[in-house]
């Protein structure tokens, strides 16, 4: 799924930058995933922005917002 993005390419290095760590871009997907499929009463899920530091850097998400129904 990752690899079919059309920015993908971007993740290998970006005007100069670090590649992305592919395995946290995978965790943050895999964790959202879980979250869904444990919380049925999700609605909709926003999260905005998330950042897939530098290898061994991990990820962050500043800002998220969730609907529940």
């Amino acid at each position: 799924m990752v690899r079919s993005a059309k920015a993908y390419h971007l993740f290998g290095g970006w005007r100069g930058g670090q590649p992305a760590e592919m395995n946290s871009l995978q965790e943050v997907l895999l964790r959202v995933s879980a979250m869904v499929e444990n919380l049925p009463e999700t609605g909709e899920l926003d999260l905005n922005q998330v950042k897939v530091l530098e290898v061994d850097s991990g990820y962050v998400v500043i800002d998220a917002r969730v609907m529940l129904f």
